[in-house]
């Protein structure tokens, strides 16, 4: 009797009431059938492999006992149970599995008594399991109809607990398990090694470029963060799960400041060197009073985030002041590192995280910066390319223009040294002709003179010795100076014109130089004259000659029109026998000359010959080319 009162006693206890009861879950359909997520489970502080019956505490899933809380010392050995109970025939028919997150470390899981999965080998084992992921397959075999008992043993050196825990449909929870390990260990494990791969790189770059310092900061913080992230995706303790956890713990500090002292030398802040030296000289104490005594790992993480939002500060201020696209992006990545440090606090916390996701933000947050500087840096790159080709073009574009100088320069000395041996060779004729045949002549004129020659042969020599002066004049450089090789031929022709008793006026008006007016078209010009002034001489009768040039347009044309006018005898321009035979040569030379001669005389009296020479012969000879 007493024993049947004891067992009714113990039945209607409360804590047995609780040991029976099926645990509180949230249930969402699924194509593949309903999931069901355990808000709370029944826990207990045990060690060995036996399922206690006594001391189970119901309380919130996850159920996790934090160093810091319990003043456990990291390397002794602490195991926690969870239980949860749930209705087979709730799940539907097909394979179940079980998924769970945050179990730390080392754990086994045991459905009603039987064990379907641990994973570690040896008791040995330094497992990180507190951030990972699990997919446990339920055995048909294991369950049964109606209510069946989970039981998950954690053992762990450091911080222990039972994490999230989903039981449902194996292909539904299959995929949320995939999904889950790529956000919390494949995308984690990339992103960090790509951080890694790119603080490799930022050495190299400033090994060539010393002067940008920010390039080392950048480095070294991508180093820090590579440690501190480690723990995120590793599967086992590398060394010493407490220097391990140190290592992690103070790297997040140093890491901030080293991403800090990046941005602030990227951005030039002034007094930037002390600020930098005195954050990482603060770190320092802080790390020997955590180590000493034990305190919570809050003691870094809040400084750390009093500088990531000094950072954020930062950025706000530059973006006020550039907003180019370098600063923009940089400044956006610094701002939100703070909130996701905030995101991940509420997470850790046992809030929800975005689409019920457990994986955490600030893994990504080095490389994400690493790859927006490199944005930066590499847009810095190309402009300086682009201007280093723009210069290069420049250059390119400045040499041939020398070289054309060159060719230009050397075209203009070959031909000052062809124009100084004509030159040369001129005076050397001129030389030969004055003293040669011009003394020969001047010699023959005077002995024909002396002995009395018939005038006939006086006149002939007299002639030539003027044909050889002109020749002679033809040869001088006149520099295109039409009045000075008129002018000299006045002078020529001075004696000639005084022994016949004709008068010379000269008439003058502004001319500019002829740029094409060579010797040999110099000569032209003085053969046309002297056969005006010889008409003159020998068939006008005049006493009054004017010789003279003055510029005149001729068809829009500018250009020159010399003259020699007289007043002797003219001549009708309708007679065929009009005299001057030697018209018809001068008109030719005026035509090689590309100019127009006009001979205008009457049986009244007076002749004016002009000969009118273009400054650009060009479109005159155009136009000759057209009629």
């Amino acid at each position: 009797m007493r024993l049947v009162l004891l067992i009714l006693l113990l039945l209607l206890t409360p804590g047995a009431v609780r040991a029976q009861a099926l645990n509180t879950f949230t249930s969402s359909p699924a194509e593949g059938g309903p999931v069901i997520e355990f808000k709370d489970g029944d826990f207990v502080l045990a060690a060995g492999l036996d399922v206690p019956d006594r001391g189970w505490v119901r309380a919130p899933s996850p159920h996790i006992y934090r160093m810091f809380e319990t003043r456990w010392r990291t390397g002794d050995y602490h195991t926690v149970q969870g239980r949860f109970r749930f209705d087979r025939g709730a799940l539907g028919a097909d394979p179940l599995a079980l998924y769970t997150a945050s179990t730390r470390n080392q754990f086994i899981v045991f459905v009603n008594g039987a064990e379907v999965f641990r994973n570690f080998a040896r008791v040995s084992d330094q497992k990180l399991a507190w951030y990972r992921p699990f997919l446990v397959p339920l055995p048909e075999g294991a369950l049964k109809p109606g209510v069946n008992e989970i039981v998950i043993r954690a053992v762990s050196q450091e911080s222990v607990g039972v994490g999230r825990v989903i039981v449902g449909p194996n292909a539904v929870v299959q995929d949320f398990y995939q999904a889950q390990y790529f956000w919390q260990i494949t995308a984690p494990m990339a992103a960090n090694a790509a951080m890694l791969a790119l603080g490799g790189l930022a050495v190299l770059l400033w090994m060539g470029r010393r002067r940008e310092v920010e390039l080392l900061w950048l480095a070294l913080a991508a180093g820090l963060w590579f440690l501190r992230n480690y723990q995120y995706f590793a599967e086992v303790t590398p060394f010493d799960l407490a220097l391990f956890n140190a290592l992690t713990v103070y790297a997040t500090y140093f890491a901030t400041v080293a991403t800090t002292a990046f941005y602030a030398t990227f951005l030039k802040m002034p007094h930037r060197e002390p600020v930098i030296a005195a954050l990482f000289a603060l770190g320092l104490p802080i790390m020997a009073i955590h180590a000493t005594f034990s305190l919570s790992n809050l003691i870094l993480y809040v400084p750390a985030t009093l500088i990531g939002l000094g950072g954020a500060l930062l950025g706000l201020l530059d973006l006020r002041r550039d907003r180019t696209t370098g600063h923009v992006l940089l400044a956006l990545v610094v701002l939100l590192m703070p909130f996701a440090g905030v995101y991940d606090f509420l997470l850790a916390g046992g809030g929800d995280g975005w689409n019920t996701n457990d994986a955490y933000l600030t893994v990504f947050s080095g490389c994400i910066y690493c790859v927006a500087f490199l944005i930066v840096f590499g847009k810095r790159a190309l402009d300086a390319f682009a201007g280093l080709e723009a210069a290069n073009a420049t250059l390119e574009q400045r040499i041939a223009e020398t070289r054309a100088e060159l060719a230009a320069s050397e075209a203009s000395r070959r031909d000052l040294v062809v124009a100084g041996a004509i030159a040369s060779e001129r005076e050397r004729l001129m030389r030969e002709m004055h003293d040669g045949i011009g003394s020969n002549l001047i010699t023959a004129l005077a002995v024909a003179r002396q002995q009395k020659q018939p005038d006939s042969t006086i006149k002939t020599l007299s002639r030539a010795l003027a044909d050889l002066k002109i020749t002679v004049d033809s040869l001088e450089p006149v520099e295109g100076d039409l009045v000075a090789l008129i002018g000299n031929l006045r002078h020529r022709m001075a004696g000639d014109l005084r022994d016949a008793g004709i008068a010379c006026r000269w008439e003058v008006g502004r001319c500019g130089p002829l740029p094409w007016l060579d010797a040999t078209n110099a000569l032209h010009v003085l053969r046309i004259f002297q056969e005006a002034i010889g008409n003159v001489l020998s068939h006008s009768g005049a006493t009054e000659m004017r010789i003279g040039c003055g510029e005149e347009m001729r068809d829009g044309i500018p250009g020159i029109a010399a003259h020699v006018a007289d007043n002797g005898r003219g001549f009708d321009d309708a007679r065929a026998d009009r005299p001057g035979k030697g018209l018809g040569n001068i008109a030719a030379r005026a035509r090689a000359l590309h100019g127009v001669l006009d001979c205008r005389s009457s049986a009244e009296g007076g002749t004016l010959v002009t000969l009118w020479l273009p400054y650009d012969r060009a479109p005159v000879a155009r136009d000759q080319e057209a009629g």
